[in-house]
């Protein structure tokens, strides 16, 4: 017994010694698959990595139904509607086809057909599709041929649902990759190939039937199959057989983003070949592909993504001259390819074009988060991405220019003077003058006899002063719950009652804090999108509660104050009173002294009546 063992663990070491790693795949383990029409192709940009005789005419068989699946389900907008079989669900097919086993009269739903389509390849499936899709079989196959001429699938042609044999029924690998390229972005196809296993229900309780996919890559049968086949990273496809087109396989695989798809037509079914054949050479093919391409984002090109722009009519007082930083986003930006493609582009292989700036766009005052244009990135001197150029600094207006870009309530209320008045927060709301706050055109101030009191950032904390200044920047983020309690803060044009935000200017948000006269400013992270995306705490979020034509603003159960600056003053006079009081009362005990004590020399002054 353990010279048996021993036997065939040998055996078994030598056979997989024998049989090629598919993680070590090279071209000429390519080179030496007897298949006959092979394609790989790169889903996302269409590269094909690889291909022999992948142009020339092949029966596609079974895999004809990706084509059908495809059109069915553009076609049916409810998956779920039941269809009465006619007789097209028995005609036509001989007793060696594939069916699922569909009868006149059986009532199904569109859904189930499609999964009997795709997974146990029923032929009674696709013309009873057709049928329930268009009317007639005459009438989807219109659809399919129209449907592979908006593909781009030129070499193709269609004359019926199923893929049985028809002589002017054929395409060629390179057009069954592209429209497996095109499937693959309907997410119902993805769910319908990536399926294991499926139940169809007749609706009258005349036919039940489990079914299982007959794609090995995805799943091995129980008692039938005698090969594991399964590859982890495969999405699904479909396969096809017949005796003139032999074993076919259309596939897809996914892996580190990648997506490849591979065709293979043509392996003779005769015996000589293995129907395992083609999935072994699947494999070789996806491990090939993966291998060979890639994908590189700009940060391991180093490609600079920020600009320095020039603004106008900006506030002579600016420090940096009116000059702001704008960035064009290429996080997400990828350069994909075969790695043989990709070896000669470097650091050097890309420049940016002179921005296209917009002349208003630039005009002071510029916020965070402004677009000011467009930058072209090239690469080895070609167009590769056009972004728009987002400002990540601020800058003011010269005020005496009255620079266009401020609303009409700072344009005509900008006179007076720029003292700063107190911010604060209180428990009690006081009087409207002082806590009821309106929101405008970015900008938030209190009004007091026609005199307006504007809230804006700076620096480090939030002040409330007469003339407008920057606050036309002020930006409302609203705070957002969803469905599992998940809470976000997405921009937001105008204030609501009742409704929380964060008031967000030059990068920094409001607290409920204070620091002297003023409230803190703390720092907050925005995205393109509009949204928060660094933490928020709960003094800086505001709800608005109505009030008049304004809002009282509340955090934390603290009313947002301001008064009109002039505490110090009053505090002053205060203290002139107290010591004028003082020396009163002191003067007063002095003389009522004296007239208790006359005979006292040297101390007090005898004042003659």
């Amino acid at each position: 017994m353990k010279r048996l063992t021993c036997f065939f663990v040998c055996l078994a070491v030598i056979i997989t010694a024998m049989i090629p790693s598919a993680a070590s795949a090279t071209k000429s383990q390519l080179d030496a698959i007897t298949t006959p029409h092979i394609i790989l192709m790169e889903a996302g940009s269409g590269s094909v990595l690889y291909e022999k005789a992948a142009y020339s005419r092949a029966y596609p068989a079974s895999t004809t139904k990706i084509m059908t699946c495809i059109v069915a389900l553009e076609t049916c907008s409810d998956l779920d509607r039941q269809y009465q079989c006619g007789y097209e669900a028995e005609n036509g097919f001989y007793s060696q086809s594939s069916l699922l086993g569909l009868k006149h009269g059986y009532i199904v739903t569109i859904r189930d057909m499609l999964y009997g389509l795709m997974l146990c390849s029923g032929n009674d499936c696709g013309a009873c599709l057709a049928v329930a899709t268009c009317g007639s079989m005459e009438g989807f196959v219109e659809l399919m041929n129209r449907k592979a001429q908006d593909i781009g699938m030129t070499e193709t042609h269609y004359t019926n649902a199923h893929g049985l044999h028809n002589d002017e029924h054929y395409t060629t690998a390179y057009d069954m990759a592209l429209l497996m390229r095109y499937a693959l972005g309907n997410q119902t196809f993805r769910e319908i190939i990536r399926t294991l296993e499926y139940t169809v229900v007749e609706a009258n309780g005349k036919f039940t039937k489990t079914i299982q996919t007959s794609n090995k890559l995805l799943f091995t049968k129980p008692d039938i199959d005698w090969e594991d086949n399964i590859y982890q990273y495969a999405i699904g496809g479909k396969t096809g057989e017949t005796n003139i087109a032999g074993y076919c396989l259309v596939e897809a695989a996914e892996k580190d983003g990648v997506t490849l798809i591979t065709v293979l037509f043509g392996d003779p079914n005769n015996y000589v070949t293995s129907p395992y054949y083609r999935f072994h050479n699947a494999k070789l093919l996806f491990e090939y592909g993966f291998a060979q391409y890639v994908s590189y984002d700009m940060a391991h090109f180093n490609v600079p993504y920020s600009f320095n722009v020039q603004s106008t009519g900006f506030d002579p007082d600016d420090p940096a001259n009116g000059v702001v930083t704008a960035e064009v986003d290429i996080s997400e930006l990828e350069i994909k390819g075969a790695l043989s493609d990709l070896s000669g582009i470097t650091d050097q292989s890309f420049s940016w074009e002179e921005p296209e700036l917009d002349p208003d766009a630039v005009k002071a005052p510029i916020s965070i988060g402004d677009k000011l244009g467009t930058a072209t990135l090239l690469c080895n001197g070609q167009p590769f991405y056009t972004g728009d150029l987002i400002a990540t600094t601020a800058v003011g207006s010269d005020q005496k220019g009255n620079n266009g870009k401020q609303s009409d309530i700072i344009k005509d209320n900008s006179s007076g003077s720029r003292d700063v008045c107190n911010l604060t927060v209180s428990k009690n709301g006081g009087d409207a003058e002082y806590t009821v706050w309106v929101y405008y055109k970015n900008t938030m101030f209190t009004m007091k006899e026609l005199k307006w009191h504007y809230l804006f950032c700076d620096g480090e904390v939030f002040r409330s002063a007469r003339v407008p200044g920057v606050t036309y920047d002020l930006m409302l983020y609203k705070r957002v719950t969803d469905e599992d309690g998940s809470v976000s803060y997405v921009y937001s044009e105008n204030a609501e009652a009742g409704e929380s935000y964060v008031i967000v200017s030059q990068g920094r948000a409001l607290q409920a804090v204070k620091k002297g006269r003023s409230l803190a400013a703390v720092p907050v992270v925005t995205d393109e999108q509009g949204n928060i995306t660094s933490q928020v705490a709960d003094n800086m979020v505001w709800t608005f509660y109505e009030n008049g034509t304004g809002y009282q603003l509340i955090s934390n159960g603290l009313y947002l104050h301001r008064s009109d600056g002039d505490g110090l003053l009053f505090w002053i006079l205060i203290g002139v009173l107290a010591i004028a009081l003082i020396i009163v009362i002191r003067l007063l005990a002095t003389s009522r002294s004296r007239r208790r004590n006359p005979r006292r020399r040297g101390k007090y002054k005898i004042y003659r009546m």
